[in-house]
């Protein structure tokens, strides 16, 4: 478990680096959710393998302690500081970090942790369990805006192991949200399927045309785009 003594190390690193000039900055990028202490992520990475040097997490319930302690934190540094832990120690997550995925993916929520977690926390439960990929089918239809997203995201890196069905209707079932950050995983989570099968995106988009939004179709016939393979829409 992480002692106030591990933290209070990591903090005197992250205040001796500060910049109050990144920091505004950085917050202002993120619209004013989030204090910053101005480290950028080349230093912060630096930084989090000094204080880390000679430490390592043994078990699920150690990762999910150490995540949840530098979640509660103010500065945005430390739940990205809580996001690399959880990429080198992915190995931990099972269906009993569910709860503890959705409750960092609802606390402090914005893109920038979001889209990590989806990718790479609820992802890499439900690829390595795929009996609770059913749910899923509840977060798609959760209250949250930031769960729904994450529904539609988690598949990202799954590649050619994608459960396409399940993207399409997925993205079907939200395509008449307006919601900006919505429309913008839909797009996301069609382009990342494209580089995969990109008949089946470029049919799933033409056939819902006038129902997907701008923003949607855009995003997901990106690469397509580029590769001058979209021609036929």
């Amino acid at each position: 478990m992480m002692s106030d003594y591990q933290i209070k190390d990591l903090t005197h690193l992250f205040r001796e680096n500060a910049h109050s000039e990144n920091a505004v900055r950085m917050a202002q990028y993120m619209k004013g959710h989030f204090p910053f202490f101005g480290i950028k992520s080349t230093l912060r990475r630096e930084l989090q393998r000094e204080w880390w040097r000679g430490q390592s997490i043994q078990s699920e319930l150690e990762l999910q302690s150490i995540i949840s302690v530098l979640w509660k934190l103010d500065e945005r540094e430390y739940q990205y500081v809580g996001l690399d832990l959880g990429k080198r120690n992915k190995k931990y997550f099972t269906p009993a970090s569910i709860p503890f995925i959705q409750k960092w993916v609802t606390t402090k929520s914005w893109w920038d942790t979001v889209d990590a977690i989806a990718g790479h926390f609820a992802g890499v439960v439900f690829f390595d369990y795929p009996e609770t990929a059913t749910i899923m089918d509840e977060w798609i239809d959760h209250e949250n805006m930031w769960i729904r997203r994450t529904a539609i995201l988690h598949q990202l890196n799954f590649k050619d192991r994608t459960d396409s069905d399940r993207l399409f209707h997925y993205c079907k079932k939200r395509m008449d949200e307006p919601d900006f950050f919505i429309r913008k995983a839909i797009g996301w989570a069609l382009r990342q399927y494209s580089y995969v099968d990109a008949t089946a995106v470029i049919r799933f988009v033409k056939t819902y045309e006038s129902d997907l939004s701008t923003l949607s179709k855009t995003e997901a016939l990106k690469a397509l785009k580029r590769e001058g393979k979209s021609s036929s829409l």
